[in-house]
């Protein structure tokens, strides 16, 4: 039995009030399926943002792979308050069937993560299955066009409804997998971007003037990277101050990931967290927290992860302990900060970034 979206309880995470749970990608899909005549057997989802395929194909029994961590804080949300069962959770690639009859991928931003997960998935396609490559119009690029091409021999784009798409990918061309990982030095460390990891091919400007004032942090005995990416912003704390013990955290795999490979590179030991930022790791004291948060949620731009990480560090941080944070100056981060914390200073000149020292977390 195939769920209607609009009768099921879908939140977001963070909660976003003004936005929904599902879009007329996950519309079309569901639409698509009642008339789907491929062969029985495994169904894959992938990118399912809040869980809301999941819940709505509970009944088929799906895998499910997400790169992120809140992704699947909502998918247990969502499941959770439609009584709906818990799918397969799919945590790495060696974890995936050999056979799936259907796959049906939201496309993500990146196209190297678009590429990595494609050249994952095609040589696990079942003889005469399918995967169908969901998203709205605008997202999808010529470039996702090119690497479906690559790694199938027939390509359906299908009609765009309520300007979204559903295509069909068949015939499955197996290759090898692909060099995606980008390599590159930021401040005084060399650094490993794999596929999706923010900043994948270049250093971040943000993190850059972030780095332009590091000689102002304060000498901890431990501090967090909260959304540490690559690790750019801890490795080089770690490099002015070696005896530190670093907690990095990000919600996406593959930036935790990114952040193992580039702290190993550089000879460092850290603690690694895969995690809707701090919560739930029980973490109190903090003498510094460090943030470079992202405005975007995959393609729809939102302040609400970073506030909702601003709400954490406070929670978090020592009453002495300082909490640096930086964003693109039209973001106006320094009135929302105030909510959290009783002093919030700006420390850095940059035209286009503003990096802020925020104290006394409120209660």
């Amino acid at each position: 039995m195939i769920g209607d979206l609009t009768q099921l309880t879908l939140s977001r995470v963070p909660p976003a009030p003004d936005l929904q749970a599902y879009n007329a990608a996950d519309e079309l899909v569901l639409q698509r399926l009642q008339s789907y005549d491929g062969p029985a057997g495994p169904m894959l989802l992938v990118n399912d943002g809040f869980g809301a395929l999941a819940t709505a194909l509970a009944s088929t029994s799906p895998d499910w792979w997400s790169d992120s961590a809140m992704a699947g804080e909502a998918l247990k949300l969502n499941v959770s308050a439609n009584q709906a069962s818990t799918p397969r959770l799919i945590e790495s690639s060696a974890d995936l069937k050999d056979h799936y009859a259907l796959v049906i991928l939201h496309a993500p931003k990146s196209l190297t993560l678009f590429e990595w997960q494609l050249s994952q998935i095609a040589g696990r396609i079942a003889e005469g299955g399918q995967c169908w490559v969901a998203g709205m119009v605008k997202h999808l690029s010529r470039g996702h066009q090119k690497v479906m091409q690559r790694y199938f021999g027939q390509i359906n784009p299908g009609l765009a409804v309520k300007k979204a798409r559903c295509v069909t990918l068949t015939d499955p061309l197996i290759q090898g997998s692909p060099e995606l990982a980008h390599d590159y030095v930021a401040g005084q460390v060399n650094l490993v971007s794999l596929p999706g990891c923010f900043s994948e091919a270049r250093p971040d400007p943000g993190a850059l003037a972030f780095l332009a004032v590091f000689d102002q942090l304060p000498a901890v005995d431990r501090f967090v990277d909260l959304g540490c990416g690559n690790g750019v912003l801890a490795l080089n704390y770690l490099h002015r101050h070696p005896h530190s013990l670093a907690i990095l955290i990000d919600e996406s795999r593959q930036a935790t990931a990114s952040a193992t490979a580039s702290a190993a590179g550089n000879g460092r030991q850290v603690h690694l967290y895969h995690n809707n930022g701090l919560s739930g790791l029980g973490l109190t004291g903090l003498p510094l927290i460090l943030c470079n948060p992202p405005f975007h949620q995959s393609t729809t731009l939102t302040t609400d992860i970073a506030h909702s990480l601003f709400e954490q560090a406070a929670g978090a941080l020592a009453d002495n302990g300082e909490f640096w944070v930086v964003g693109n100056r039209h973001l106006n981060y320094h009135k929302t900060l105030t909510r959290w914390f009783s002093q919030v200073t700006p420390v850095s000149q940059h035209p286009k970034f503003v990096v802020f020292r925020c104290t006394g977390p409120k209660p």
